[in-house]
């Protein structure tokens, strides 16, 4: 029996599947970073995972830079946060939650520069004729 799927619910799933790819790649590279710290020998980890010691030893030269995940978050960065929701990990609300908690670097201000910078550019004012505006008078 064949079951029929909408297009829509099909880039739905799609979208998922990839999401958890990507974070499952993630996770992967930090546990393995974490047995290392552990102490355990990349043989042992490679021989449990059931891959080669060279491959294990390429995955950590990579998990350096792969940043941890903060107390209190499910992910490293706001996008990672987007993407674990997208996963189907956490719900809309924790979503929300954690990226209204998240410590954003505040931007510097280029207000200054920005104003020079528009200065520069726009026309000069010139000026016009002077006009009053309201009634005209009709002299009489």
């Amino acid at each position: 029996m064949t079951t029929t799927i909408t297009p829509e619910a099909a880039i739905t799933r799609a979208r998922r599947a990839l999401a958890q790819s990507d974070l499952g790649r993630l996770d992967y590279v930090r546990a393995l970073r974490s047995a290392a710290e552990a102490g355990l020998p990349q043989r042992e980890i490679a021989k449990a995972l059931h891959v080669t010691q060279p491959a294990v030893s390429q995955t950590l030269a990579k998990a350096k830079g792969v940043a941890e995940i903060p107390e209190g978050f499910s992910g490293a960065s706001p996008y990672e946060i987007a993407e674990r929701y997208a996963a189907g990990e956490i719900d809309r609300a924790e979503m929300i939650r954690q990226l209204s908690a998240w410590p954003y670097a505040k931007a510097p201000d280029h207000s200054e520069q920005l104003s020079k910078e528009w200065k520069a550019i726009l026309p000069p004012i010139r000026p016009g004729p002077s006009r009053k505006w309201g009634r005209r008078s009709t002299g009489g």
